[in-house]
């Protein structure tokens, strides 16, 4: 079965890794989400991670559910992956939150994603520079407009980072 897509608004059912021992509805945020997509959401005063199990069960005033605060950039889990979390969860008499938490403990899950330091030759170059100063100016202008990581621009002039 393929995974279902839901717009901003649809109910939609997230597990979370709190021992809750059930799917909880939240309203799927804007931009949407699909089933499999990781997700925040509120769970009392705290943001919890979780993932969109499926379409959510009703039987709520629909004021009071809450949306999804944020979809995370981390690939969606796979149907597959799913369905083995469930019958593992069944076979070993372990609560289905257990088994998510056990297969979402990487780290930087939840994290915005990282930023990288890059260096580029921007002004003017000054007229006194060390010999190990010269090489870095020399390589990036080899690199031209693109930007380079620090360890590229090191192993590129040959020098250290004390530089």
């Amino acid at each position: 079965m393929a995974d279902r897509v839901y717009q901003a608004g649809d109910l939609v059912g997230v597990l979370t890794t709190e021992p809750l021992g059930r799917v909880l509805d939240y309203r799927a945020p804007d931009g949407g989400c699909g089933d499999g997509d990781f997700v925040e959401v509120p769970l009392g005063p705290r943001r919890v991670l979780g993932v969109v199990w499926g379409p959510g069960g009703g039987g709520w005033d629909p004021a009071k559910v809450r949306p999804v605060n944020r979809v995370l950039e981390a690939r969606p889990m796979r149907a597959e992956l799913r369905a083995f979390l469930a019958r593992a969860a069944e076979y070993t008499l372990t609560p289905l939150p257990s088994m998510l938490r056990l297969a979402t403990r990487t780290p930087g899950l939840g994290d915005p994603p990282s930023t990288r330091r890059v260096y580029r030759l921007a002004g003017a170059v000054p007229n006194s520079l060390t010999d190990a100063r010269h090489r870095v100016v020399e390589a990036l202008r080899e690199f031209g407009t693109a930007p380079v990581t620090l360890g590229e621009l090191l192993e590129a002039a040959g020098c250290g980072a004390s530089v």
